[in-house]
């Protein structure tokens, strides 16, 4: 007897016919609940009734219950049991929302929230450019003695060059030219929005370190809030990044310099996203490539805790990643030296 799940029941099949069968009530909702246990890898009650008499089965998923084999079961048709096709379009139409729903998870909104903040700092520095620009017609010499932040708060706050002088309590001699009211309140304006985009950019960045640290905390703590979530958005989720190799992990945000490599035959790239991470570019260049590497591959552990297990592993990482590089700093003291005998290009 071999046990056999089609969209519309179970049935126990013998000789090209079915000896018994249980079918699955006639609505759509109650069959799309039934096709997303079976997606989720779930054994159905109607399955577990009929297994007792099953020797064979036709679903690996099925395998508990006999030995796994091929069956052609084209014989059981809807139509001969009172479903039609239109009813199970509506099923998989039903199961298609809830996946998409399902699949949609914190990771996804992590994955916006970075594109969001790396929007803000490109429109950041586009207008911090035009407002010294602007602004320095009137008052070049500001830039010398205050902060870009504070420099941004003197001219949304105060604008003129003597009221700014006069709340900093100091005189100073400028080169810059007179400038008209209509003209310094366009420039306020745009200081006021650097102001207002810089506000908004630590909002995002103080979500994306607290959400990080409840949706992937060894993530966080091994690559960093933002380098992590920037990894995920890379990979297309959590899940996903734990299920790649610790080397695709290290080139994540390197694709175009692979495809350099892969077509015209350039130096592979070593790094990707990961260059970010202070452990990297900190390093000597020669070091850069096994520290990425080693890195790469204690964020995919990490991945895969936070994805699969919950468990916090984040300490043992961390100690394993900086004897890891220690060990990397000692072997590599001094940059490689070159090959003996190679000269170059046209030396004789």
């Amino acid at each position: 007897m071999i046990l056999v799940t089609k969209w519309f029941g179970c049935f126990l099949c013998v000789e090209g016919r079915a000896a018994k069968s249980i079918l699955f009530p006639m609505d759509a909702s109650g069959i799309s609940d039934r096709l997303e246990r079976i997606r989720n890898g779930e054994v159905l009650d109607e399955e577990r009734r009929l297994a007792e008499g099953a020797t064979r089965v036709v679903d690996r998923r099925l395998s508990e219950f006999g030995m796994v084999t091929r069956f052609d079961s084209s014989f059981l048709r809807p139509e001969d049991y009172g479903f039609t096709l239109d009813l199970y379009r509506e099923a998989t139409i039903e199961l298609a929302k809830r996946v998409v729903k399902s699949s949609i998870g914190a990771d996804v909104y992590l994955g916006h929230a970075v594109r969001a903040y790396d929007d803000l700092v490109s429109t950041s520095n586009m207008l911090s450019e035009r407002l010294y620009e602007w602004y320095s017609l009137h008052f070049p010499e500001l830039q010398e003695v205050l902060s870009p932040e504070k420099y941004v708060d003197a001219i949304a706050d105060n604008g003129a060059r003597d009221v700014i002088l006069s709340s900093m309590g100091t005189r100073m001699d400028s080169i810059g030219a007179d400038i008209d009211e209509e003209d310094l309140k366009s420039i306020r304006d745009l200081a006021e929005a650097l102001r207002s985009g810089t506000s908004a950019r630590k909002g995002i960045e103080g979500y994306i370190d607290s959400r990080m640290r409840v949706v992937a905390p060894n993530v966080a703590s091994v690559a960093g809030p933002l380098i992590g979530a920037r990894l995920m958005m890379h990979a297309g989720s959590l899940k996903r990044l734990a299920s790649m190799p610790s080397g695709t992990v290290q080139l994540l945000g390197a694709e175009k310099a692979m495809f350099r490599h892969l077509k015209k035959k350039t130096r592979p790239p070593k790094h990707g996203i990961l260059f970010q991470h202070s452990l990297v570019h900190t390093a000597p260049a020669w070091q850069r490539g096994p520290i990425a590497m080693a890195l790469a591959s204690k964020v995919s552990m990490a991945a895969r805790a936070d994805a699969y297990t919950q468990n916090d592993i984040s300490t043992s990482l961390h100690e394993q990643l900086d004897a890891r590089i220690e060990e990397i700093r000692k072997q590599r003291r001094s940059p490689p030296k070159k090959a003996a005998g190679k000269r170059r290009k046209g030396r004789r």
